[in-house]
C-alpha cells in the first residue's frame, strides 16, 4: 500500500516578523530536523510564496537543508499561487500568473518546475482545471468531502481521479479526513489499525494533506509532536513497515498507477469551511448535523459556498471589489501588479477557526498593498476627482472623492457614511473597520475556560479555550456598519451605556437609509452633496426631517470639509451625533487620543466634556487623524472590540475607536448648521505630527 504525505506551510502576507520566527522555530525547522534522519520517508512539500521568500532571506541554512532533502529524493515540491490566493476570488489571468511566479521561484531554488499544486483552502470550482492547465499544473489535492458531496463513499477514495474543463485535464487526489484528524493527534496504533484495514480491503493509496503548523505550532503540539516524540515515532513506524506500507510522491504514483476513473466535482471546500461560510444560525445547525452519529446523513449534507463570505462580511466585499478594480488598472504596471498579488492573499477575506478577517493587521496589509498599487498608478501632477458609480458591484452606486493625498469612499445606500479613507503617504486606510456581529461559535463561549490546557490530542476544531475570563461581557452586536459620518438622530434620554451596547432606540431614520447624491467638480475642488428627506418619531408621529451633508475635497490637501444642514418640522429638541470610527493595528503602546485635556487611551470609555477637536495618534502606522468641529455639548467614545475565534481559542480583539461629537439641536428657530473638518496628518520618524 502507498501513503502520500503532503505538508502545506503558510503564513499570510502582512504577518509580523516575530510570528514567522515563532512558526519557523516551533514547526518548520524541527519537522525537517526529524525527517532528515529517516532517509526512506518521502514528503510532498508546499510553502506559500510570502513565507518561502522570508525563509530564503532570513534562514538560508534552512533552504540548504530542504535542497539536500530534495536531492536525496525525500521531498517533492508542490506549487501554488505565489501569495496564496483563493483562485475563485481572482481573475484567471491573475491566478495563472501567481502560479507561474511560484513555479519560477521553486525552479530557481530547487532546479525543476513543480507539476502539482496545493489548492488554497481546497476551494474548488469546476473551472479550476482550465486555470491550472494554463499555468502548467497537472495534479492537485482536495478533501474527501469534495468527492463525498457528489456521491462517492469512503472506500472509493483510496486513489486518484481525473477531471476536465473544456478539455483541460487535471488529476485530483482526495485527502482523507480520518488522517487529517488523526495526524499528529491520535496514537500511532490508531493509524496502524486504519491503514491495515484499508490494505486488507485491497486499497492501494491513502493520502494525507494538511497544515505544517499543526506539527508544533497548534496548541499543545510542540510538546506532543517533538518533546514526547510523536513525529519521530510516526516516522519510525513508517520505516519499520515498509514491507507493506510505502511513502511516495504524487509524481511517482501518477507515473505508476492509473486513475480510478473520471470525476466532476462541484463548488466545494473542506467540511469545516462549509460550516464557516454559512450565516451564523445555519452554521450551528450544519455543524450539529455533520457531527451526527449517522455518518451517512452527514455525508449527504452540503455546507455553504466560499464566496458567500463576501455577503456574510461586507467588509470583506469592500476589500475584494477594490482589489478587482485595482488589478484591472494595474495590468501594464508590473510593480503595481505585484502589490495587487500580495493583496490577494486569502486570509483576510474570510473567517473560521483562524482569525482571518478579524485580525486588523491582515486587513491593513490588504489595504496597504492596494493603496501602494494605486499610488504607482496615480498621476504625478496634483489632482482632485470625484465619481458616483457602483464600486461594490451590488447595483447600487457609491461615491468616491480622491486627490494625490487621500481617497474617500461613501456608502450612499447606508446613510451616506464614510467607510474607507486612504491616507496615501502612509499607505493606510484609517477606516478599515469591522463591526461587532453574532457568530455561531459565540454560544460556546460559556463552555470555554482559561484553565483548559491543550495537550496535543485534540485538533483546533475540538478545543474550547478562552484567553480571558468573562468574554461574554463583550458580546455586543451592531445593527449598522462601523463607518464614519454616521448620522444619529437620538432622543435626549439615550444613555452612553445603551449606545455602547447598540441596544438603544433611535427615532431618526438616517443611519441605514439611502441618501441622494450629487457631485460637483471644479478646477481645484470636488464636492459631494448627500441629502436625505427622512423622518423622526416624536410623540407617536413621523415628523419630517431633512439632513444634507456636503463634503469638499481640495487638491493637494489631506482633508475633508463637511457642512451639515439640518431642517424640519420637529418641535422638540433632540440629540444629533456624528459618529467616527478609526481603525488601528492595536490600542496600546504609544497610541493615544487627545480631546484637548491630555492624552487618553484609545480604549477610553464614556462621555467627555465639550471640545472642538479630537486628535488620534498612531506612530506605528504613521497617521494622526484630527477632527475639528463646532462646539458640541459632549463627546462620546468607546473601543469597538469583538470576541472572535482563532487557533489558540476565544479572544477579545480591538478593532477601532469610536468618537462621536454630540449636539443638542433645536429647529424651532430655524435650520441648524454644523461644520466639521477631518484631516489626516502624517507622523515623522521622530513621532512628530506633520
Amino acid at each position: 500500500m502507498n501513503l502520500i504525505l503532503c505538508i502545506h506551510n503558510h503564513q499570510p502576507v502582512g504577518n509580523m516578523d516575530f510570528i514567522l520566527e515563532d512558526a519557523y522555530k516551533g514547526a518548520y525547522l524541527p519537522f525537517f530536523e526529524v525527517l532528515k534522519d529517516f532517509r526512506d520517508i518521502k514528503v510532498n512539500l508546499h510553502f506559500s510564496g510570502f513565507l518561502f521568500s522570508w525563509l530564503c532571506e532570513k534562514k538560508p541554512e534552512f533552504i540548504t537543508l530542504l535542497k539536500s532533502l530534495k536531492n536525496q529524493g525525500q521531498i517533492e515540491i508542490v506549487s501554488g499561487g505565489m501569495y496564496e490566493p483563493v483562485l475563485s476570488l481572482i481573475s484567471e489571468d491573475d491566478g495563472c500568473n501567481q502560479i507561474k511566479m511560484h513555479i519560477d521561484l521553486m525552479e530557481e531554488v530547487f532546479g525543476d518546475k513543480p507539476k502539482g499544486l496545493w489548492l488554497t483552502e481546497r476551494v474548488y470550482e469546476p473551472h479550476i482545471p482550465h486555470t491550472l492547465n494554463k499555468a502548467g499544473i497537472t495534479h492537485t489535492l482536495v478533501d474527501d468531502n469534495h468527492f463525498k458531496a457528489v456521491g462517492l463513499k469512503e472506500d472509493d477514495l483510496f486513489g486518484y481521479y481525473v477531471t476536465e474543463h473544456e478539455g483541460h485535464k487535471l488529476a485530483i487526489f482526495p485527502g482523507l479526513e480520518f488522517l487529517r484528524y488523526s495526524i499528529p493527534f491520535k496514537p500511532i496504533e490508531v493509524l496502524d489499525n486504519y491503514l491495515k484495514e484499508a490494505d486488507k480491503k485491497g486499497h492501494d493509496l491513502a493520502v494525507f494533506g494538511d497544515d505544517g503548523e499543526k506539527f508544533g505550532l497548534w496548541p499543545g503540539t510542540k510538546k506532543s509532536v517533538y518533546e514526547e516524540g510523536w513525529l519521530k515515532g510516526f516516522f519510525e513506524y513508517l520505516t519499520e513497515n515498509q514491507d507493506w506500507l510505502k511513502t511516495v510522491t504524487f509524481s511517482e504514483y501518477l507515473a505508476d498507477k492509473p486513475p480510478k476513473g473520471p470525476i466532476y466535482l462541484d463548488c466545494q471546500s473542506y467540511k469545516e469551511m462549509g460550516e464557516w461560510c454559512l450565516p451564523p444560525t445555519l452554521s450551528k445547525q450544519y455543524a450539529a448535523a455533520i457531527s451526527s452519529e449517522k455518518s451517512d446523513e452527514g455525508t449527504l449534507l452540503k455546507g455553504g459556498y466560499f464566496k458567500h463570505f463576501l455577503v456574510k462580511y461586507p467588509e470583506s466585499n469592500d476589500m475584494h471589489k477594490k482589489m478587482l478594480a485595482v488589478t484591472r488598472q494595474a495590468n501594464n504596471n508590473p510593480e503595481a501588479k505585484k502589490h495587487v498579488y500580495m493583496a490577494q492573499c486569502n486570509d483576510s477575506y474570510w473567517h473560521g477557526v483562524f482569525g482571518g478577517l478579524y485580525l486588523p493587521h491582515l486587513r491593513a496589509s490588504v489595504y496597504g498593498h492596494l493603496i501602494e498599487a494605486e499610488k504607482r498608478l496615480d498621476s504625478e501632477k496634483a489632482f482632485v476627482e470625484g465619481k458616483i458609480e457602483d464600486v461594490n458591484l451590488d447595483s447600487v452606486d457609491e461615491a468616491v472623492l480622491v486627490n494625490n493625498f487621500i481617497k474617500a469612499y461613501f456608502c450612499l445606500k447606508e446613510g451616506g457614511s464614510l467607510y474607507e479613507l486612504d491616507y496615501k503617504p502612509a499607505t493606510t486606510n484609517v477606516m478599515a473597520n469591522l463591526c461587532r456581529r453574532y457568530e455561531g461559535y459565540h454560544d460556546k463561549i460559556t463552555m470555554a475556560s482559561v484553565n483548559d490546557v491543550a495537550d496535543g490530542t485534540k485538533t483546533i476544531h475540538d478545543m474550547f479555550v478562552a484567553k480571558e475570563e468573562g468574554l461574554e461581557r463583550f458580546l455586543h452586536y451592531d445593527w449598522y456598519r462601523r463607518a464614519s459620518l454616521v448620522d444619529h438622530v437620538m432622543g435626549k434620554d439615550v444613555t452612553w451605556e445603551s449606545f455602547y451596547r447598540c441596544q438603544y432606540y433611535e427615532p431618526g431614520d438616517f443611519v441605514k437609509e439611502p441618501y441622494l447624491a450629487t457631485l460637483k467638480k471644479e478646477k481645484k475642488t470636488a464636492s459631494l452633496s448627500m441629502k436625505r428627506e427622512g423622518h423622526v418619531w416624536m410623540g407617536g408621529k413621523r415628523v419630517p426631517l431633512t439632513i444634507e451633508k456636503t463634503i469638499r475635497m481640495n487638491v493637494d490637501e489631506a482633508a475633508l470639509y463637511v457642512d451639515y444642514l439640518i431642517d424640519g418640522d420637529v418641535k422638540e429638541s433632540f440629540l444629533f451625533g456624528v459618529e467616527f470610527n478609526f481603525s488601528f493595528l492595536g490600542s496600546g503602546g504609544d497610541r493615544y487620543m487627545d480631546m484637548g485635556t491630555g492624552k487618553l487611551p484609545l480604549t477610553s470609555k464614556g462621555i467627555y466634556g465639550p471640545s472642538q477637536k479630537i486628535l488620534l495618534f498612531d506612530p506605528y502606522q504613521k497617521v494622526a487623524p484630527v477632527i475639528e468641529f463646532d462646539r458640541p455639548i459632549s463627546i462620546w467614545t468607546f473601543p469597538v472590540e469583538v470576541v472572535s475565534l482563532s487557533e489558540t481559542g476565544f479572544e477579545r480583539n480591538y478593532q477601532s475607536t469610536m468618537c462621536m461629537p454630540v449636539w443638542e439641536v433645536d429647529l424651532t428657530a430655524g435650520p441648524r448648521k454644523i461644520h466639521i473638518k477631518l484631516v489626516v496628518n502624517g507622523i515623522s520618524s521622530h513621532n512628530n505630527v506633520q
